[in-house]
């Protein structure tokens, strides 16, 4: 199993993503635009330029078919105008800047196709929209306060249902009645890590991350060394989780077994929204170490197994009755 996940990983880190390779549009018409100076200042200081792509998110984005003019109070005129939709897939063609236009100094003119092209302001470009990439759209997706907080009241649901279960049933549960696999405790304190991190890069460092939003890999060999410390933790939590779901059903019957894997998802999210909250404060690092005492405090109290059964191999807490095969062991 080992020699599966390395092999895998493996795979993954030497595969190499060139976004710019991907455009709905041939390369002449991608770059089709007079690039005046204003033009060429304003895509240098940006991390993605002519010839990038986007997927509409907003229900909708008003286009101006006419190009915007130097108007004293940035207005422009709406008559000939039109709409992109949530799901469209847009592509950069030019920029222009009006320093006087007092709701937004930059516009972009993004194209659809060869008939749907026009202007709008840069923040509503960037707020309505994603990079057409998938890291990106996961990022833009998993950034989401409403997400959040949708996760966040549905792992505390989840918790408290498998606390309770677990008070009429010995049914096991992370931290409470784990497992004898050090598999689950190392993916939490692993969690934790990646969290606080990503924490930390988003409010120290928010350009590194902004550059990563725009131009994602999965190749930590490629990052600054603050983002190749958090794909490095990607790929441990991926490693791990696959390490833990094959642990969790070797030794568990299924239906527990979907219990405990839930409960654990649900305490990944509580964990996950703390320290990446609290990852700007001095809290965030107090809370990861207390956390991670605790947790290997309770694996090796009480789910550390010291014991192999007789019969079938299985790891024993303590002398007994096998809970895989029921053999006694003295």
């Amino acid at each position: 199993m080992m020699r599966f996940l390395l092999l895998l990983a493996s795979l993954a880190l030497a595969a190499c993503y060139n976004p710019s390779a991907r455009s709905g549009f041939p390369p002449s018409y991608a770059v089709e635009t007079a690039l005046t100076s204003d033009t060429l200042s304003s895509a240098l200081v940006r991390d993605y330029g002519v010839g990038y792509n986007f997927i509409v998110d907003a229900d909708s984005l008003l286009l101006l078919e006419d190009r915007p003019a130097h108007w004293s109070e940035g207005a422009v005129d709406a008559s000939d105008s039109l709409w992109l939709h949530s799901g469209d897939a847009v592509v950069v063609a030019a920029f222009l800047v009006i320093p006087e236009d007092s709701t937004d100094s930059v516009w972009v003119k993004v194209a659809r196709d060869q008939l749907t092209m026009g202007w709008l302001h840069e923040g509503q470009l960037l707020s309505g929209s994603y990079p057409d990439d998938p890291i990106s759209a996961f990022i833009y997706l998993f950034s989401s306060r409403h997400l959040r907080w949708f996760l966040l009241v549905m792992a505390l649901v989840v918790i408290s249902i498998g606390i309770r279960m677990l008070r009429h049933k010995r049914l096991h549960m992370t931290h409470v009645a784990d497992i004898p696999s050090a598999y689950p405790t190392l993916l939490l304190i692993t969690l934790a890590a990646a969290s606080l991190l990503y924490g930390h890069i988003q409010h120290a460092c928010p350009q590194l991350w902004v550059q990563f939003y725009f131009h994602p890999t999965l190749n930590p060999l490629a990052q600054p060394g603050l983002i190749c410390l958090f794909l490095v933790g990607v790929w441990l939590l991926l490693l791990l989780s696959l390490a833990t779901l094959n642990n969790v059903l070797t030794y568990l019957p299924p239906k527990e077994a979907l219990i405990y894997l839930f409960a654990l998802a649900g305490l990944c999210v509580v964990v996950y929204l703390v320290l990446s909250f609290t990852a700007s404060t001095f809290l965030g690092p107090i809370i990861f170490v207390a956390y991670s005492c605790y947790a290997l405090h309770r694996y090796w109290t009480h789910s550390h197994a010291i014991y192999i059964c007789g019969r079938c191999g299985a790891k024993l807490r303590s002398k007994g009755v096998c809970p895989k095969c029921g053999a006694v062991n003295d």
